[in-house]
């Protein structure tokens, strides 16, 4: 009778062969031969290997968007990076969804950017309102302020794609996503968690990010500047970093007082914002976009004499 009995060793192994089976067959699932990648093979062959994905207001060949990218967008508080974002996704309007979290600014202020971005000047009321009706069923405001936990964050990225079919999704920014600045392994999970949620969605996130603050407001930053965790920049697809030339915002006050110092001539010469391009993972180009601010649209052009630039739709 005793050699009928199993011992409790006999049965955890029995246990752990079950489970090792259960995650063989959901692995298995995976696990593909490279025929099935012959498509697109070909089309890599036919066109090579060029950026695929959607323009940036200031068309270039540096950076597209695609889906199923994680993007950083980052700079120092007060630089424009909410801002020149907005216009981006403003662009993108014409013909996709887009979702904005705006963790530190009413909806009211996020749309009335946005309108005076598509306006091209400071609109009256009724302009307002027809720019207002053209946003409809192409951007939606996820209607929350202050922390929430990165949990809700994730359920807001699958509810945009599942119930919107939103194309992009703005959360601005990490700082109000339920984490210390210090616990880097909670930045890193999370940040890991957005990738994985825009790859199996099939929508590009845009995370916003500040950088942590150096001697001078005017020192030239770097994908390493950017607060938190160093996972971030290592596990997203894109970085984005927005610095403003505040040595020419001074330059051009002294000319409007007729101040000027001995290197405002050629500081003039320089642009307003600097949009740089570290990080380009699937596209292989990486470059610096220079731009000019209006403040009456506040929007931001390729030239300075040129006028705001005609809305996308």
């Amino acid at each position: 009778m005793e050699n009928l009995l199993l011992s409790p060793q006999s049965i955890a192994a029995d246990i752990d062969q079950a489970v090792l089976e259960i995650a063989s067959l959901t692995e298995g699932q995976y696990v593909t031969n490279p025929s099935s990648y012959a498509d697109q093979i070909a089309f890599l062959a036919e066109h090579g290997e060029i950026q695929m994905g959607e323009e940036l207001p200031w068309s270039n060949d540096v950076q597209k968007l695609r889906g199923g990218e994680l993007s950083v967008w980052a700079g120092v508080n007060g630089h424009g990076k909410s801002l020149i974002l907005g216009q981006a996704m403003l662009w993108r309007m014409n013909n996709q969804k887009v979702v904005i979290a705006s963790l530190e600014m009413k909806p009211k202020e996020t749309l009335w950017r946005m309108i005076k971005q598509y306006a091209g000047c400071v609109p009256c009321r009724d302009f307002a309102l027809d720019v207002l009706a053209k946003f409809e069923g192409r951007l939606w405001i996820y209607d929350q302020l202050d922390s929430i936990a990165s949990d809700r964050v994730i359920g807001l990225i699958h509810y945009a794609k599942k119930h919107i079919g939103a194309d992009h999704i703005v959360i601005d920014s990490m700082s109000k996503c339920g984490m210390g600045q210090e616990n880097y392994d909670k930045q890193m999970a999370f940040t890991d968690k957005l990738q994985w949620a825009a790859k199996h969605h099939d929508i590009h996130v845009h995370l916003v990010c500040h950088v942590r603050k150096g001697d001078k407001e005017g020192n030239k930053i770097s994908k390493f500047d950017i607060k938190g965790s160093g996972a971030i920049a290592d596990l997203t697809d894109n970085i984005f970093l927005v610095s403003r030339n505040k040595q020419r915002e001074q330059a051009k006050a002294r000319r409007d007082k007729q101040t000027p110092q001995k290197d405002d001539e050629k500081i003039l010469q320089q642009a307003d914002v600097y949009l740089d391009i570290p990080k380009n993972r699937h596209g292989g180009k990486e470059g610096v976009i220079p731009l000019y601010f209006d403040p009456k649209s506040l929007q931001y052009k390729t030239r300075e004499t040129t006028q705001a630039m005609c809305a996308p739709f």
